[in-house]
Parts: structure tokens; C-alpha cells; sequence
């Protein structure tokens, strides 16, 4: 599993990176500071259901039994992303937690 480096930018947004541009692409840009929304996607993941969908700002995330795919909704020359459902949900956990953290003044 890739790691991502969480942080926060000057104006306190939250950011990731790491080798995995697409993921931290993701969830700066369609998850970003939301605890909601995160929840809603990390409840689709750990649901009974197959299959589901999420459609977020800039990508769409296909939810299958044991893997996810993140595409781009705008860039068609952007690689997919295919990860293991698992990798994703223990991702999206820790994004939850670093977004529900009061940042440092």
C-alpha cells in the first residue's frame, strides 16, 4: 500500500500527497475537508452491497466486491486508478481522521 503524507496548506485546506497522485488527487479535490462526505463514501465500502457509486467533484469511484476504480470525470488522459476495496477503506479512515484533527495554530 502506498503511503500518503497528510497536511494541511497556508490557507488551511486539507492536502494529500504522495506516489499516488491519483488517490491524493482524490481526496483533496472530491472528499477534501468533509467528514460527511467521507463517511458516506467509507459507509459504501464497508456496506453488503457489490456494487455502488460514488460521484464526487472530480472523479467517480466504481465500488466492486474486492476492488474500486477511481476515474477522472474531466481529463481523459488521466490514468485509472484500481485499488483493493480494503486499500481504500483503511485510506479514507485515515483521511477521516486527519480531517476531524483541529489543526495546529
Amino acid at each position: 500500500m502506498e503511503k500518503l503524507e497528510f497536511y494541511r496548506d497556508e490557507q488551511g485546506n486539507a492536502c494529500a500527497r504522495g506516489r499516488d497522485h491519483r488517490l491524493a488527487t482524490f481526496l483533496q479535490t472530491d472528499l477534501q475537508g468533509s467528514p460527511e462526505v467521507t463517511r458516506d463514501l467509507i459507509e459504501k465500502l464497508k456496506s453488503d452491497e457489490d456494487h455502488a457509486d460514488f460521484n464526487g467533484n472530480g472523479h467517480s469511484v466504481s465500488i466492486a466486491p474486492v476492488m474500486v476504480l477511481i476515474e477522472s470525470s474531466f481529463d481523459d488522459e488521466a490514468p485509472d486508478r484500481r485499488l483493493p476495496r480494503k486499500e481504500l477503506l483503511l485510506h479514507l479512515e485515515q483521511w477521516l481522521a486527519f480531517i476531524t484533527t483541529e489543526p495546529v495554530a
